[in-house]
């Protein structure tokens, strides 16, 4: 495979259902052969790597054709189900308790798999009934199925031809990780099978899907919300847990009766989910974790080791390693914040500024379980890199609306304006003059976020901003980075203007395109520099208004060599031009064409257009 496809070039290929291809697994720099279970999206596919037993999702620059000679061997994975026994605990699905006790038995190990196929049956029964021996620690030849009757984790049954069921998919043979997958070496004392015989063909595709769909939900970017933060400077709380890096981790006394609502609703609707197709987890993921008291609680994945994944319970905060057979790709309760909430000592820093375990066992004595009041005396704002791993998921800044829109005059009626960001020659953001006439609002709020009392009902944007910038560092930090996001930015006159997300743009450090809306203009801003907006300023319309100028165009014959970047029919020459004939007037505006266009004519105080300049130095063209 390697020496077929190392130096290969991607080729644009319709891939279809069924196919075959050649599969590059990018962290291992391997080749493999797979075929085409679906399309995701026009950019990604989900495919069986055959040789190995594994599905897995990978974009199509990782897919090729596969030559007509690597079609020729059969398929080198076998999927196997132990005959003669079934699931201890009355239940038809094999517990995660019992797949632990596989995987670690048989991973990595030399077994003697023996069919069970009397020569009366099918001998294409899928998946394979088998029986698996192999040698324990004293060498002794074992039967791996009575191993799991010794356990308790399984009970025998009389083998009455139930392997063509489809509810025989539960006790699916394990699949071997990738990771593994060359670890394994099987000696088959009988091999009467079709290797190319697909479970599809076997197992009705329909009763398949139905089973997938009440278990599994697809691979989500969502996460679950974050932990909502009492309104109140001080309140009760217990402590759960400390970390190892000295963070505290507290639940609210108003929030534990919910907490203890939620935990026994999941044990009463989350029964079994039988045993999970082969997943690979990322770092960051939400997810369900059984947790070792066989209860179910919500989790995320804090790092992948090999079989075993570090998870963090959200609700308590402590994390542990469990396998991965342990937790499940699915949210719980997914609409309702996180109870836990983690805190830091404020002024408080450890000597030589880590946390040494002797002084967290201190903590960990002195507070684990314990009722304490929590006094809130600053807002934390998360590093860039934890910054990144909230991009991905849904954050604690509340989702608003978007900014109201100002609105220019009928057409043909004249306003007076002010040009705030020129774009190009005939794009520019403007303002009307009275547009503090509209900045008053009928609407009242009592309080804002923190509980400070309501403004006036007569107070102005510029005056409400004024109040927002004295108190700016009490405003929590930004963490929703969606475009359109409402916030405010620090400008370089170091004020705080109101603002929205234009997109991420770049991510080593962290920063963010935003537009001020008021004036139009834009600027690429670190973390620090942005906060939540207070809700009682979304309440003012945006100022500045986009608009198009009529009356004249880009010139046929244009012998500037400077063009701008972003706009290259315009010369740099007519930017500036345009900027001299706008900056420091007064300027009026004639509506031509309403919303959504907002095409305009301006006029300087003699009632000239302001781009006639441009057209007698040959740096636009009149537009009739």
């Amino acid at each position: 495979m390697i020496a077929a496809y190392e130096n290969s070039k991607w080729e644009p290929v319709k891939w279809e259902n069924d196919m075959h291809c050649a599969v590059k697994i990018q962290d291992k720099n391997q080749w493999r052969r797979g075929q085409i279970i679906r399309m995701v999206t026009d950019t990604l596919v989900e495919v069986l790597l055959y040789d190995v037993g594994v599905e897995l999702v990978v974009n199509v620059d990782c897919l090729r054709k596969l030559q007509e000679n690597l079609k020729t061997m059969g398929r080198l994975s076998l999927e196997c189900s132990l005959v003669d026994i079934r699931p201890a605990g009355g239940s038809d699905k094999w517990t995660a308790t019992a797949c632990d006790c596989l995987s670690l038995y048989l991973t990595g190990a030399v077994a003697t798999i023996i069919l069970q196929v009397d020569s009366e049956e099918n001998n294409t029964t899928w998946p394979l009934p088998v029986k698996i021996f192999c040698r324990d620690e004293k060498g002794e030849r074992v039967d791996v199925s009575k191993y799991l009757i010794k356990k308790g984790l399984a009970l025998r049954e009389r083998r009455i031809n139930k392997l063509d069921n489809s509810h025989s998919l539960s006790e699916k043979s394990l699949e071997v990780p990738l990771e593994q997958e060359d670890s394994v070496v099987t000696n088959c004392i009988k091999t009467n099978f079709d290797p190319d015989k697909k479970t599809a063909d076997i197992i009705s595709e329909q009763k398949v899907s139905e089973f997938q769909e009440e278990i599994l939900e697809p691979r989500t970017a969502r996460g679950y919300k974050p932990p909502a933060i009492p309104n109140m400077k001080v309140f009760e709380a217990t402590v759960s847990c400390v970390g190892d890096d000295g963070t505290i981790f507290v639940v609210p006394k108003l929030s534990e009766s919910e907490l203890i609502k939620m935990t026994n609703e999941i044990q009463s609707n989350l029964k079994c989910l039988g045993l999970l197709e082969p997943y690979f987890w990322k770092k960051g993921e939400a997810c369900a974790v059984r947790g070792s008291d066989t209860l179910w609680y919500r989790g995320k994945v804090m790092e992948v080791v090999g079989g075993a994944v570090r998870v963090q319970y959200l609700d308590h905060g402590f994390t542990e390693k469990i396998p991965q057979c342990h937790l499940y790709p699915i949210l719980l309760y997914p609409d309702i914040p996180q109870f836990c909430i983690p805190c830091q000592l404020h002024n408080t820093t450890p000597v030589g500024n880590v946390w040494q375990p002797d002084a967290i066992e201190v903590l960990q004595q002195l507070l684990s379980k314990r009722e304490v009041d929590i006094h809130i005396m600053q807002w934390y704002i998360p590093s860039y890199g934890e910054l990144l791993e909230l991009l991905s998921s849904e954050t604690d800044t509340p989702l608003l609306p978007p900014y109201l829109s100002s609105s220019l005059p009928s057409p043909g009626e004249l306003c007076a304006v002010q040009v705030k960001h020129v774009v190009s020659p005939n794009e520019v953001y403007i303002c009307l003059d009275s547009i503090e006439t509209c900045n008053h609002s009928n609407q009242h709020s009592d309080t804002d976020d923190s509980g400070v009392s309501g403004e006036s009902e007569s107070e102005s944007l510029d005056e409400a901003l004024q109040r927002v910038n004295k108190k700016v560092e009490a405003l929590p930090p930004l963490t929703d980075f969606r475009t359109e996001m409402p916030c405010l930015a620090e400008y370089d006159d170091g004020l705080w203007y109101r603002a929205k997300i234009v997109s991420i743009k770049e991510f080593n450090p962290l920063s963010i395109l935003v537009q001020f809306v008021d004036y139009g203009s834009t600027a690429k801003l670190t973390l620090n520099r942005l906060c939540q907006i207070p809700p009682h300023l979304m309440r003012y319309p945006a100022r500045a208004i986009k608009v198009l100028l009529a009356g004249f165009k880009p010139p046929l014959r244009d012998l500037g060599e400077t063009r701008i970047p972003y706009c290259p029919k315009w010369s740099m020459e007519a930017l500036w031009a345009m900027i001299d004939c706008l900056q420091g007037k007064q300027l009026y505006a004639v509506s031509m064409a309403p919303a959504p266009e907002q095409i305009v004519t301006l006029y300087d105080e003699e009632q000239h257009p302001v781009h006639m300049p441009l057209v007698e130095m040959g740096l636009a063209d009149k537009d009739e």
